[in-house]
């Protein structure tokens, strides 16, 4: 969709990068062989594709919350404080609850899948198992994904980061001297995965919730609290 296409352009480069620095790594490699500081390029692909992912879903909710906002399209646990709401000028309104939303989501990381749920279900139901439909479209039936196949994945990708990021990488058990060991392969797999998971994410945060707004008909029809 047009509105999330600057987000999107950025999301690819950023991708991109990450792709770059495992063409280091060979370079690296080539240069001086299998030693281990060639490592730490492998390493910065790794953040470099999950911070492209995160960045990717921190600004498509924004972009989506504004433009539900604008439209006065449902969604759901979003809150907006009165500050907000009292705004009597409408694009002051939007442009605060723009602010307010991406400061509200700037502390959470939408790579662990939890998270990104938690998200998504702000704007469309059952995201997971939409996420999955989309990957497994052109999918043989063999290659097929179920949504806790998609989920245990990202959640590993989110671990192994975690541990690069905040634990230096360090293997504990050889007393801080030695680095938990990585895989060119691995490491490439989880771009392609970050990148296919984020190209599903502007179609699913876009779809309108209609069964929700269909319930929630139904109870005022019915009187149902």
């Amino acid at each position: 969709m047009e509105r999330f296409d600057q987000a999107t352009t950025a999301f690819e480069h950023a991708i991109e990068r990450a792709r770059q620095m495992v063409n280091l790594y060979d370079a690296l490699t080539t240069l001086r062989g299998t030693n281990s500081l060639n490592d730490d390029a492998l390493r910065s692909a790794c953040i470099q594709a999950v911070s492209s992912f995160d960045f990717f879903a921190h600004e498509l909710a924004a972009i989506e919350a504004k433009h539900r906002f604008n439209s006065k399209l449902l969604t759901r646990k979003i809150s907006l404080s009165m500050n907000v709401m009292a705004l009597d000028d409408h694009e002051e309104r939007c442009t605060a609850a723009d602010l307010e939303i991406r400061q509200s989501n700037g502390y959470k990381a939408f790579v662990d899948p939890g998270k990104l749920a938690e998200l998504l279900s702000c704007y469309t139901q059952d995201p997971w198992k939409r996420i999955a439909e989309l990957i497994n479209f052109t999918r043989a039936k063999g290659d097929q994904r179920t949504p806790e196949d998609l989920k245990s994945q990202l959640r590993l990708i989110w671990m192994r980061r975690n541990k690069i990021a905040h634990e230096a990488d360090i293997n504990p058990t050889l007393s801080g001297i030695g680095l938990w060991p990585i895989d060119k392969r691995d490491i490439i797999f989880m771009i392609d995965f970050l990148a296919e998971l984020g190209k599903c994410l502007p179609t699913v945060i876009s779809e309108p919730m209609e069964k929700l707004e269909e319930e929630i008909s139904e109870h005022l029809n019915n009187g149902t609290p």
